[in-house]
């Protein structure tokens, strides 16, 4: 059979239709071109209705990705989109797999600006949207946020120009875009979007649409740290009910992972453990959501569970889902910051210190660093580091991290006054926003005196005690210049001395020098001992 032989249809796709019926119904035209083999018109029709088919009729759209030419597919706008998605998420077994079609890039007719234009507005919606999802899906989160302020700018022109009885796909459209901006490292433009789907929703045809977006809101408020807004949120989401639909489980997954994240910064072991029971992934599930998974199970191990598990997997699952942790990802640094804590949790300050070195650029991950360095014995430094993020224009999260290290460091510094200062900072944060982990990171003894600082009472400072302390009072970190990691990395490389001097245009007595200096910071007496510790580390 070639690609052009259509094999026998689903019942789905045999039904008859009337010509009325084929005019008033799109996916009786669908069937209809597929049994004819109108290849280019069965394309179209899939672009035009794609999110009708996927949430309503996933047989139909089945069956036609098992015969379109590949043809169709190049040339069609939008359908090789469709069926990146299709393939990604699909809840029905794929029984034929076409050869593999890219999605080429996305055109659109005109210029938004153009009056002509605007009555293609709906039409490069859809357009927009679908390229969107197939980019988000397959992590290419800069190519997904382009489109998604495509989509936000498309909805405002359908707003205003097209009547409100035809923006039914204007809701699900604004909350894939508002997902897309919040995965993609842009969680304050994400917050608008998914408000606008939840108040737009009962214009859509899409049931979820409202229960989707509240618990989306919920998630990316908890993952900013506004664990009070997360908590309405999920009070809304739990008050629309389920509708019976093949999207249920996905809309309420969201919602499942913010009740976990909420339940874990809290510190309500239980309601954790409860919601975090539900997160298991199907096939069918958007991977995208993996991360946040990681970083959930990460997070609660630091309190509760175990952490040398916990740390195994989070450094297998950011290989594993290294495609959709770039540059553009919003769980790229959280995924880091989590794991520079365990290590931290477990007294592994060396590891912990390169693998921050490693990491771009981020507010989390500054504020960890920050922690690392009070740990470590420098409360000066940690102080310097915290106050780059204890600002108000952070998101709540980053603010409250920076806020508590500052306060520490500068109870350890002896300087009470900015120890007072920033405390109160802290306890202010932690009413409005119900987060307590940050605290509860803090050694007892030092979480005590800040309390009895600014006159709180000695019993009440912590009303979520621990089993166990998260970090240990201190950890040992082993700092080596540039020049002494660059000496051992070369020993590694089995360069001799005489080689690396050569190489680094230095003397020999130089280079010797340097690695006498890397010995002792090791605690190493020979090459292969040094060489053991400084790997162990981390360092090479």
């Amino acid at each position: 059979m070639s690609s052009y032989d259509p094999p026998a249809q689903p019942r789905s796709a045999q039904l008859p239709a009337t010509a009325a019926q084929t005019a008033a119904n799109p996916v009786t035209a669908l069937r209809e071109a597929l049994a004819a083999e109108r290849w280019s018109e069965a394309a179209r029709i899939i672009g035009d209705i794609w999110g009708m088919l996927i949430e309503e009729f996933p047989v139909d759209l089945d069956a036609a990705f098992q015969v379109l030419p590949l043809e169709s597919l190049r040339t069609a706008r939008g359908v090789a989109a469709v069926r990146e998605i299709w393939l990604s998420t699909s809840i029905e077994p794929q029984h034929v797999v076409p050869a593999e079609a890219p999605t080429p890039p996305m055109e659109y007719a005109g210029s938004l600006n153009r009056p002509d234009a605007r009555h293609q507005a709906l039409t490069d919606l859809t357009l927009a949207s679908v390229h969107m999802v197939a980019a988000r899906i397959g992590g290419r989160y800069a190519e997904a946020l382009e489109h998604a302020r495509r989509v936000e700018t498309l909805g405002h022109l359908v707003e205003t120009t097209v009547p409100a009885a035809r923006r039914v796909r204007q809701p699900l459209a604004l909350l894939q875009a508002g997902i897309t901006r919040a995965l993609a490292g842009d969680i304050p433009g994400a917050i608008p979007m998914l408000q606008s789907a939840y108040e737009r929703s009962p214009y859509g045809r899409s049931d979820y649409v409202a229960k989707g977006a509240a618990g989306n809101l919920a998630l990316f408020n908890a993952i900013s740290g506004d664990l009070d807004i997360a908590r309405r949120w999920l009070a809304r989401h739990d008050e629309i009910p389920s509708t019976a639909s093949p999207h249920t489980e996905r809309v309420l997954f969201t919602g499942d992972l913010a009740r976990a994240l909420v339940a874990i910064e809290t510190l309500d072991n239980d309601g954790a453990e409860e919601a975090l029971s539900r997160l298991e992934q199907g096939v069918n599930v958007e991977q995208s959501w993996g991360p946040v998974v990681t970083f959930l199970h990460a997070r609660h191990s630091l309190v509760w569970g175990d952490r040398h598990r916990a740390l195994s997997w989070l450094q297998r699952d950011t290989e594993r889902y290294a495609q959709r942790l770039g540059p553009a990802s919003t769980m790229r640094p959280l995924l880091a910051a989590a794991e520079v804590d365990l290590l931290l949790s477990v007294g592994r300050g060396d590891q912990a210190l390169a693998r921050l070195n490693r990491v771009a650029p981020d507010p989390i991950v500054t504020a960890t660093r920050a922690r690392l360095e009070l740990l470590a014995g420098r409360p000066d430094e940690a102080a310097r580091l915290a106050a780059e993020v204890a600002d108000i224009t952070h998101t709540s999260r980053v603010r409250l991290e920076g806020l508590v290290v500052q306060a520490a460091a500068a109870m350890r510094s002896g300087r009470t006054r900015a120890a007072h200062e920033a405390f109160l900072l802290v306890q202010e944060s932690t009413r409005s926003t119900g987060a307590r982990i940050p605290l509860a990171g803090l050694a007892e003894s030092l979480r005590q005196a800040l309390h009895i600082l600014v006159g709180a009472a000695a019993g009440t400072a912590e009303r979520h005690p621990l089993e166990r302390p998260m970090f240990p009072g201190e950890v040992a970190v082993v700092r080596l210049t540039n020049q002494e990691l660059l000496m051992l990395r070369g020993l590694a490389s089995f360069q001799s001395q005489k080689e690396l001097a050569d190489a680094m245009y230095l003397s020999l007595n130089t280079v010797k020098t340097h690695l006498r200096a890397a010995y002792q910071k090791l605690g190493a007496s020979s090459r292969a001992e040094a060489l053991a510790v400084a790997g162990g580390a981390g360092l090479l």
